[in-house]
Formats: structure tokens, C-alpha cells, sequence
């Protein structure tokens, strides 16, 4: 079990009266450990077809907005594509028609736009067949609001509402009183709002099992694994899984199937239709991130370190630069990092939130390294999650080109193994930015405790030529301590001394605890529906994600071409470090 303080004036939790100082006390939150909540599936055959819907004679169709989405989001578009169709998770996403409960129909060709994003909510009814001899709590799942579908959702997506039910009276009373709930949701909002958001929401009558085209034949594919042993993993003493039931899925901006994944908000939370807002926003960065590196494509020289199927994640890859002319007029240096988990089941996937990193080596040998770009691996996220992370103040260490060794960690070495494809590469780029000229590492972190703040000054001077300085700082918090869950969970800050003068100190913001800081950064990167505590706010960073650079203009404060002297000390409410650990890399830069 985890055991996570909040500070209450840091978030406002049901039931709670949450105080607005930075000394409030603290309340726990109990969370089970980052494990799946399902029970070893026994073997078991699916049940019987049943009969297609009759024809249906609803409320005539409703007519799409009047504003062209595309245009009113200033967002590309992309052509419908049909060619290179798949049912795996990444693959394009092939034609299909739907029976709605309005007497329309939903095609997605006719439909698409090439800026918008499509999610799939499904319902299964009492399925004793399935793998863990139970029944779904879809009903409970199927009685939650939709309100956050649409106030926390982007406005560039489409829901699709589909049953399992074999009845066709069944899933026609499930889709009708979802649209009476979707009603009471848009009650609230203007006329020209309302009718905007009902268009997005699309209720179908016929049997999930009996859908046709690209989507039941990615359907399909999922219920087989659902019931297919092979698919199972073996969690030692935790069990053994077999694959969830697809309750969501995707297509994206590409028009490519990802996996949803859970609707928990975290573990041992009931599931949530609302928490399927989030989805939308990841295909916005996905499709914005496409979309950059295209656009730079033409200017930027692409180094690979790895690109492989891999199950080990320690890696130390020499790879060859350019040449020094050439490397001296990059002024951009990004990191990308793209993984994808290709297994049906969630459980095949990494499962643990570790940190990752790439370090620039000094030596072939890598006994010298220092970090340059650090992310979170997810929770057993299927599919893939791609960033480019900047690392462009640690390019004066590579001005020499040629061969440059790095070292890439993708979690601890002993950790279990699971198959993933990874493929990351440099990107060097001359944007006409300010040139990095120096880089040199100031301090790092290490357990929270009493002796954290024993450390010395450090002592730097930047070359007269220099016109910029910069403290860099590469920071998160981790570890749970018994009292405040420190460093992981608390709001530990930072301060630094420069030449006797204090720097503003290095806070960790607001959303520490509150459960859903993670999720709304699925717009940055994080991928939602990860099978674990993904969607509350850490220290510095959240799951899945990047770990941002802290960057400090310190020009004013520095003088070039003398000795100036550094000072750091970790925090924990203005006093002394409390426990957990800092994984922290600091940095003086300087460019002209």
C-alpha cells in the first residue's frame, strides 16, 4: 500500500476543508501499490453470437455545428488514408459505418476531418464468461456523469458510446439513457454551446461484437486476446492477468488505435467515464508533435543512439557527430525519445513510474557522465508516447564531434523484463538562438535528510565573452517517507545563493496531491489510462512524462571573467530537508 500526505492547501479534497498557508497540516491518502485489480482469468469461451439489432425508428438526426472545427482551432488537417490498415495498437485505422440511436449512421471517412480525434466507451453487461468469472461493474461505470468529457475534454474529439448487450432492447435503453444523462450535461450550457457538444456524441445501437469494418476487426481482435491464454502474464505473487476488457480505445489525429487503457483515476478508484477527457488531448500532442518534427525535418541533422526491440534498459551507445565545423554552428540540441509497448495486455508493458535519463559520457568508457534530458516512465501503458526533450545547453560538450558515447536508462537494470521497441535519436539543429559556450555542473542530490545541505559552494567564472548565464536545473522528488511522503508526494523547495544575494526560490507548485495535476498534462505528453496512480500531482513531475528543465536567468547577478560563488540548500517548509530523495543536476551555462 501507498501511503501519500497532501498539504491541504494545496488541493481540495472531498470532504476536507483544505487551508491556504504553506505551514497547513497535512492528510494521507491511502493508495494500493501500482498492481492490477483483477483476478487470474480462468480458461473460458466466449459466449454465443446473438442477434443483430432490428431497424429503429429514433428522433431524426441531429445536424453537425456550423463552425468548422478545423478552422476555428487553427489546427492541420490530415487525409482520410486507406491504405496500410491493421488492428494493432499504432496501426492506421480502416473505414467504417455505425448504426446510431438517432436513425443515422456514423462512417468514419465521411466523418473525418484530419484534425480531430475519436474515443470509444463501451459497455459490457453482466459477462460471467469473461476472465475472472465476475461481472463488470460497467453498470456503475455506464451511471457516472459525462460532465468531464466536455468541460475537461478537448473540443476536436468525438465520442462513440457502444454495448456489448445482446439484446438489442438492452443496448437500446443503455445508448437512451445515456443521451438523457449527455442532456442534463448540456442543460447548463447556451444553445449554440449545447448543440456543439451534441454533435460529438454518438450513441450506437448495434452489438459492439457485431460492429463491421476497421473498427470490428480491431474489436474483434481485442475480445480474442480478452480470452486468448497465451496473452496472460505471470506476476509471480501478484497473479496472473489476462488482457482487460477494451471499456475504451482510440484513434487518433493520425488515425491510428491506441489502447485508452484504464478509466481508474487511480488505483482502487472506481472507474470513470470523465477520466476518457484526457485522451483527447494526448492525440493533440501526439499529432502537434508529428506535425514539428515534420516541419523541421528539412533543416535538422538526425543522429540515432537506439533503435531496436529491446527488453534490457541500460544502454551505452557510441555514435558519430558531426564534424566539429559543422557541430559549431548548432545552436539546438533536442532528445527523441519515442517508446511503444506493442503487447495486448497492459501487464507485458513496464510497469513501474522510474526515471529514465540520457547522460553525455566524458570517456568511451562512461566512467565521467553527466545527465542531459531525464522522463518517468508510465505505468503499464500500452502503445506509444513519444517527446522531443531539450538538450540543448549541454552542446558546448560536443562542439569536438565525432564519436561521443551516451548512456540511456529506461529504469533500473533489475528490473523485470519486458519487451518494448525504442527508438531515440539526436536532433541538431541552427535556429539563430542564443549559442550555449560552457557548461559545468554545479551539484546534485541525494537521500533528504540531515546531510543533504552538507555540501560546499560552487565556484565558478564564466569567460568575459559570455552574455548570458543560466542555472540549470534538472529536479524531481521521489520516495515516501511515514510521516509526509516526502520526496515523491511534499512540496520540498529549492534555494541557491549567488555571490551572497538570494535567488528566488525553486518551488514545486501547487498541484503536489491534487488528482488530477498529472492528468490535465496530458496535453504535454503524458499518456492517460496508465494502470496505476498516473492522474495525481507529483514533485517536479508526473508519470509518462518529461522532467522539465528549471531554467534561471542569472546574468544580472553574475560577473563575467571572476570567480562567483554558488550556494544550495533543499527545503522542506522553509526548514530542514525531511526525507525521500532528490534526483537533481545542476547547472551554470553560459552563451552568447
Amino acid at each position: 500500500m501507498r501511503r501519500i500526505w497532501i498539504v491541504l492547501g494545496l488541493l481540495a479534497l472531498p470532504g476536507c476543508e483544505g487551508a491556504s498557508s504553506d505551514d497547513a497540516d497535512a492528510v494521507v491518502i491511502t493508495l494500493p501499490d501500482a498492481a492490477p485489480d483483477m483476478a487470474p482469468p480462468p480458461d473460458m469461451a466466449p459466449p454465443p453470437d446473438m442477434a443483430p439489432a432490428p431497424d429503429l425508428a429514433p428522433p431524426p438526426d441531429m445536424a453537425p455545428p456550423a463552425t468548422d472545427v478545423c478552422d476555428a482551432l487553427d489546427l492541420p488537417r490530415r487525409p482520410f488514408e486507406t491504405d496500410g490498415v491493421g488492428v494493432a495498437f499504432g496501426d492506421r485505422a480502416g473505414d467504417f459505418t455505425l448504426e446510431l440511436l438517432d436513425g443515422g449512421t456514423f462512417t468514419l471517412s465521411a466523418r473525418w476531418t484530419g484534425c480531430e480525434s475519436y474515443v470509444f466507451l463501451n459497455y459490457f453487461n453482466d459477462l460471467r464468461a469473461i476472465p475472472g468469472g465476475s461481472p463488470w461493474p460497467d453498470d456503475a461505470l455506464f451511471e457516472t456523469s459525462l460532465s468531464g468529457l466536455v468541460t475537461d475534454g478537448p473540443r476536436n474529439v468525438h465520442y462513440l458510446f457502444t454495448s456489448y448487450a445482446p439484446e438489442p432492447d438492452d443496448r437500446v435503453a443503455r445508448m437512451t439513457a445515456l443521451r438523457d444523462a449527455l442532456a442534463g450535461v448540456l442543460a447548463d450550457l447556451d444553445d449554440a454551446e449545447a448543440a456543439y457538444w451534441r454533435a460529438r456524441f454518438h450513441f450506437v445501437t448495434e452489438r459492439s461484437a457485431d460492429m463491421s469494418g476497421g473498427v470490428g476487426d480491431f474489436f474483434a481482435a481485442q475480445m480474442a486476446a480478452v480470452y486468448d491464454a497465451d496473452q496472460r502474464v505471470d506476476l509471480g505473487d501478484r497473479g496472473v492477468f489476462g488482457v482487460p476488457l477494451p471499456n475504451a480505445f482510440g484513434i487518433d489525429r493520425e488515425q491510428r488505435w491506441d489502447p485508452a487503457g484504464t478509466l481508474d483515476p487511480y488505483i482502487g478508484a472506481a472507474s470513470e467515464l470523465s477520466m476518457a477527457a484526457w485522451l483527447g488531448h494526448f492525440y493533440d500532442h501526439k499529432a502537434a508533435l508529428a506535425d514539428r518534427i515534420a516541419a523541421e525535418a528539412a533543416d535538422t541533422t538526425v543522429v540515432p543512439l537506439l533503435d531496436d526491440t529491446v527488453t534490457d534498459r541500460i544502454f551505452v551507445r557510441t555514435v558519430t557527430l558531426p564534424p566539429a565545423d559543422e557541430m559549431a554552428a548548432f545552436d539546438r540540441l533536442d532528445l527523441d525519445i519515442a517508446v511503444r509497448c506493442p503487447h495486448r495486455n497492459p501487464f507485458a508493458c513496464s510497469e513501474w513510474d522510474r526515471i529514465a535519463r540520457i547522460e553525455w559520457c566524458a570517456d568511451p568508457e562512461c566512467a565521467e557522465r553527466a545527465e542531459i534530458v531525464r522522463w518517468i516512465t508510465p505505468y503499464w501503458r500500452r502503445g506509444e508516447r513519444r517527446w522531443l526533450i531539450d538538450a540543448s545547453p549541454f552542446l558546448p560538450w560536443m562542439t569536438a564531434g565525432g564519436e561521443q558515447t551516451f548512456r540511456i536508462e529506461m529504469g533500473p537494470g533489475w528490473e523485470r523484463a519486458t519487451e518494448r521497441e525504442a527508438r531515440i535519436s539526436l536532433r541538431l539543429r541552427t535556429t539563430g538562438g542564443p549559442m550555449p559556450l560552457g557548461a559545468e555542473r554545479a551539484f546534485t542530490g541525494g537521500p533528504f535528510n540531515a546531510e543533504y545541505n552538507m555540501r560546499e559552494p560552487f565556484v565558478f567564472t564564466p569567460p568575459p565573452e559570455a552574455e548570458a548565464v543560466e542555472l540549470i536545473l534538472i529536479l524531481s522528488g521521489h520516495g515516501q517517507t511515514d510521516d509526509y511522503s516526502c520526496a515523491e508526494w511534499c512540496d520540498h523547495r529549492h534555494a541557491f545563493t549567488l555571490n551572497d544575494a538570494p535567488l528566488e526560490t525553486v518551488r514545486s507548485g501547487p498541484g503536489i496531491g491534487q488528482l488530477d495535476t498529472c492528468a490535465r498534462r496530458a496535453r504535454d505528453g503524458v499518456p492517460p489510462g496508465q494502470w496505476g496512480n498516473w492522474a495525481p500531482g507529483r514533485a517536479y513531475w508526473c508519470p509518462g512524462l518529461p522532467v522539465d528543465l528549471i531554467r534561471i536567468d542569472i546574468t544580472g547577478d553574475v560577473m563575467p571573467g571572476v570567480e562567483n560563488t554558488l550556494s544550495y540548500e533543499g527545503q522542506f517548509r522553509g526548514g530542514a530537508p525531511l526525507g525521500g530523495d532528490i534526483a537533481l543536476s545542476a547547472y551554470v551555462i553560459w552563451s552568447r
